[in-house]
């Protein structure tokens, strides 16, 4: 060990602090970004886009997008980020390569999926030329250097280390986004008995990359069933927002993302009044709320997305009509008239 190397990687304040310095100039100066997403609002909450160096956790139930909303973030990147030279590299554990690909297909088209697969009629000539100069584009772009791998096999947490810092040496060490769709189908190791602990053991694998290496990594993972209990369903109420609680291995994911975004779809359990606002849902109104937002404000944690499941994108859209504007809720003994209670939406108290 050398004199000045401490042990348990102890080191100077100072030093962390002009670390913090030039990462400031760096801002300043504009030769370090984040990197821009598909939705202004969801920028606006980050730091200017997701900052280098952050855990993205996405979860939702089955149809609320959370897939599609990963997909179209990788497709952007590029375009809205041209200044910027990274690379990618999916861990895609749930699709098959066919669908997967044909669904970037979708998207890249702006056609919708059964289109594409020629499921009513019969997939036009110059549409399906279109796809072959697309594929020979994404080629010409390896040959560049600019690099997007998928690996479908699915691995434990360890694996998923060593196939994250191959890839990042092996591309040049230029920075990375890594996807995890998603967090359940990560393998366990011999030692790990339950699903639990693989998902601590994968979150705090995650920590230790994102503070060696400038990355952003986003995992798909999903909601426990309890959101999808009666009292969750009531129209008009707190109960609709999903909470840190809702997600599968809330507590690791809480503690180790640096923002956390759950994905609801009201309308497709029949919900067309939504939360404490009573924000009028159409089918595909999906909302975004931030759970966690680590190095911004949390304040203002709603985003409202329609799913166009044609085009395979959400596109942010302004706030719905709200019924309560006030951002309270009348309790069901109300609504059936036998009380006279209402509750406060942000405070969760009687008045």
């Amino acid at each position: 060990m050398s004199a000045t190397d401490k042990k348990f990687g102890r080191r100077s304040y100072v030093t962390v602090l002009e670390k913090g310095l030039k990462y400031v100039e760096d801002r300043k100066t504009g030769r370090v970004k984040s990197l821009l997403t598909p939705w202004p609002g969801l920028n606006k909450k980050g730091v200017a886009g997701i900052e280098w160096g952050s855990i993205v956790t996405i979860g939702a139930r089955p149809g609320a997008g959370k897939t599609m909303i990963v997909s179209q973030l990788l497709r952007e990147a590029r375009k809205l980020n041209p200044t910027q030279d990274f690379n990618i590299l999916e861990f895609q554990f749930e699709m098959g390569d066919k669908q997967y690909g044909a669904r970037q297909f979708a998207g890249e088209m702006a056609l919708d999926y059964g289109r594409i697969l020629s499921t009513d009629k019969e997939l036009d000539d110059f549409t399906f030329n279109q796809i072959k100069k697309y594929i020979q584009d994404c080629r010409d772009m390896e040959k560049a250097g600019v690099v997007r791998d998928i690996i479908s096999d699915p691995l434990n947490h360890t694996q998923i280390e060593e196939a994250i810092m191959d890839a990042y040496v092996e591309w040049g060490s230029k920075p990375l986004i890594a996807t995890i769709d998603h967090s359940w189908l990560i393998k366990r190791r011999s030692d790990e008995k339950e699903k639990i602990a693989t998902l601590y053991n994968t979150t705090d694998m995650l920590m230790r990359i994102k503070n060696k290496i400038p990355v952003i990594i986003v995992m798909v993972t999903q909601l426990n069933r309890s959101i999808d209990e009666a009292s969750r369903k009531v129209p008009s109420s707190i109960a609709n927002y999903p909470n840190s609680s809702d997600i599968f291995g809330g507590d690791a994911l809480m503690h180790g993302s640096d923002m956390i975004l759950v994905l609801n779809r009201p309308a497709k359990v029949d919900i067309k009044s939504y939360g404490p606002y009573a924000y009028e849902c159409k089918d595909q109104d999906v909302f975004m709320h931030i759970l966690k937002n680590r190095n911004a404000k949390d304040d203002d944690n709603l985003l409202f997305l329609h799913m166009d499941g044609e085009r395979q994108r959400m596109i942010e859209v302004p706030e719905p009509v709200s019924h309560r504007p006030e951002g309270t809720y009348i309790r069901r003994s109300d609504r059936t008239g036998t009380g006279s209670r209402i509750v406060s939406a942000e405070i969760g108290r009687e008045l």
